[in-house]
């Protein structure tokens, strides 16, 4: 049975840089609507990955206002850090035994992953004896998990006990420490608390931990007991560019010149949304629909990038028999070279802008 201590007093950390019990205060955990919004901790998103990455042996960051997906990226912008860190997965599970359970499996396979880069060496880490060195390390876990490792199998042992594989999963991925990141449900307590138990057993451990709410939650159980400190990420959002998903892209995967042709119009103001890739026209009963490299279709405009095999009599019979077929649906073809595109990217593109704006004129004004 997973036993977690769920204490309700809460160790307040007055200063990062002390470790020891005798500089610990202990106080009842306060419902953090006692203190408002305004007196909540706010963290820079900036500052973000300096406190995670600073958190020592058995801390814990409560962090609001952000996911593990933005928790992922302000540690993936930071190039000055010496250490690793993990997201949890936990969806669907109920039970803190069962997170746990799902924990160490990944971390299993993590460090297979890894092998034989452990404990911060290629050779399959530290000597399973050499206790002065490093005295975390079991001899037996590691021998053991050397031939599972050796033999392409998950270092896992499910008869041995949580406590001493997390132990020494942990210690074998990285050394200096694998900071846990664990996004709690703001909205549904009974999805929140498992994952709550389970992260403070890690902690329990010698893990440092981050709990990540997307939004603030309500002050009952069982976020109160983690609700005291936690810090509001406060800072400049995501540029709109960066919150753009583009559509995937149509291009004909063995074509480099329309596929850098595609990323040009959609980094374009003017033309980014107008053009798709590999797309039939319909040409009535004309025939088959041909099938062109892009296509306007608000403004009829058909774009094809011609490679070298173009330029064969039968190849250029059949392009011009193509021009003839679209142009009498309505269609207005242009006709760029590869060489051309690989030349001036730039001046395809205007030609490109050119037809679109003659396109867009009234019929008057032509």
């Amino acid at each position: 049975m997973l036993v977690c201590n769920l204490d309700q007093r809460q160790e307040i950390e007055d200063d990062p840089t002390h470790d020891a019990p005798s500089q610990r205060k202990s106080l009842i955990v306060k419902p953090a609507a006692a203190f408002g919004d305004t007196a909540r901790p706010r963290l820079e998103r900036t500052e973000l990955a300096e406190r995670v990455f600073g958190l020592a042996p058995g801390r814990r960051l409560v962090v609001v206002d952000i996911g593990c997906d933005g928790i992922a990226r302000a540690l993936t912008a930071d190039d000055d850090h010496a250490r690793g860190a993990f997201l949890l997965v936990t969806d669907g599970l109920r039970t803190g035994a069962a997170v746990l359970d799902r924990l160490l499996d990944d971390l299993a396979d993590l460090a297979l992953s890894r092998w034989p880069h452990w404990h911060g060496r290629d050779d399959g880490g530290l000597a399973d004896t050499n206790h002065a060195v490093d005295s975390i390390v079991s001899g037996p876990w590691l021998r053991a998990a050397r031939r599972r490792a050796g033999a392409g199998h998950p270092p896992r042992f499910r008869e041995a006990a949580r406590e001493l594989q997390f132990v020494q999963l942990l210690h074998a991925i990285d050394p200096s420490g694998v900071v846990l990141i664990g996004e709690i449900n703001p909205v549904s307590p009974a999805r929140a608390a498992p994952v709550i138990e389970a992260l403070e057993w890690c902690r329990g451990h010698g893990a440092a931990i981050v709990m990540a709410l997307p939004a603030w939650p309500p002050d009952s159980t069982p976020y109160d007991r983690i609700l005291y400190g936690a810090c509001e990420i406060v800072g400049e959002r995501p540029s709109v560019a960066e919150r753009f998903l583009p559509p995937r892209s149509k291009a004909h995967p063995a074509s480099a010149i329309e596929q850098r042709v595609e990323t040009a119009l959609q980094q374009d103001a003017e033309l980014r949304g107008l053009f798709c890739c590999n797309e039939a026209v319909p040409v009535g009963g004309w025939g088959q629909p041909p099938r062109v490299d892009l296509l306007c279709r608000a403004h009829r405009i058909v774009v094809e990038l011609d490679g070298p095999e173009h330029r064969s009599a039968a190849k250029y019979a059949d392009d011009r028999h193509r021009d003839y077929t679209l142009l009498t649906a309505g269609y207005l073809v242009l006709r760029i070279t590869n060489e051309q595109v690989e030349a001036d990217l730039r001046r395809a593109i205007e030609q490109i802008r050119s037809v679109v704006r003659l396109r867009s004129l009234p019929m008057d004004a032509t």
